[in-house]
């Protein structure tokens, strides 16, 4: 089975990746980058040619060697962004090539600073060098935090951001978009387990479908629906089950003076 990256447009073998060691654990380290994934996948899509794909051991490399550059992920993920932008700019003008190593994104790292952590969701961000894009992608991931449900809407929302969808909340907006996608799903999603994997199979099915930032009930209406609950075959009374019955109704009478 043939699928496209949303991200990066890249196309790749499910069978394939999961068959190759270097895929498995490729596919575990993007897991594993949670919210930073979308402005990893799209980083490492500057290493591909026009005529040929990564393979997935220098991709995995080139994941681990970029991971390791920042210890926060938010500074890391506008970095990319970043980086992503202005080479795909240069690009579309045939003046930039495949990148071959980290140089670029280690020179971006370096001119802009590190956002403070901060423990509650930031409705605005300016940050010195880094584009709106790069700003709405950290403040995504600031705002997720470490809850379940907050974070499959900020990583499904930052795949969005990097599309450069039209109609796209300003980057000191995204957050207060993302709480109106909070409030919408946690109406519905309440189990981490049953309703993540319903969250992130919506939001694949969203991606390809749109060319303008959408509305959660887009993505509910895609949702796949819960399976349903198989209620237990109830097994038939016995005698004895019915003699004790009997008796228990029979002393329940007895002590309300009923004949």
């Amino acid at each position: 089975m043939i699928f496209h990256c949303p991200l990066c447009h890249g196309a790749f073998s499910i069978e394939a990746l999961v068959q190759d060691q270097a895929g498995r654990d490729l596919l575990c380290l993007v897991v594993k980058a949670g919210p930073l994934a979308p402005a990893l996948l799209s980083y490492l899509s500057l290493f591909r040619s026009e005529k040929r794909a990564l393979a997935y051991d220098r991709a995995l490399k080139l994941a681990e060697e970029a991971m390791e550059l920042s210890v926060n992920q938010a500074h890391l993920a506008a970095a990319m962004a970043e980086t992503v932008e202005a080479l795909r700019q240069k690009r579309e003008q045939g003046q930039a090539k495949p990148l071959k190593n980290h140089n670029y994104l280690k020179r971006v790292l370096e001119g802009t600073s590190a956002p403070a952590v901060s423990s509650a969701p930031s409705l605005s961000r300016k940050e010195g060098g880094a584009s709106k894009r790069a700003s709405a992608l950290a403040s995504l991931a600031e705002w997720a935090g470490n809850d379940w449900l907050r974070l499959e809407i900020a990583t499904g929302l930052q795949a969005l951001v990097a599309q450069n969808l039209k109609f796209s909340p300003a980057g000191d907006m995204i957050t207060m978009n993302a709480d109106v996608w909070y409030l919408t799903l946690r109406k519905v999603c309440i189990i981490e387990q049953i309703d993540a994997p319903r969250i992130h199979a919506g939001f694949e099915r969203l991606f390809p479908q749109i060319k303008e930032w959408p509305a959660p009930a887009q993505l509910l209406e895609l949702m796949p629906r819960r399976l349903p609950q198989q209620s237990l075959p109830m097994p038939e009374p016995t005698e004895e089950d019915r003699r004790k019955g009997l008796e228990a109704l029979s002393q329940l009478k007895a002590k309300m003076g009923i004949v």
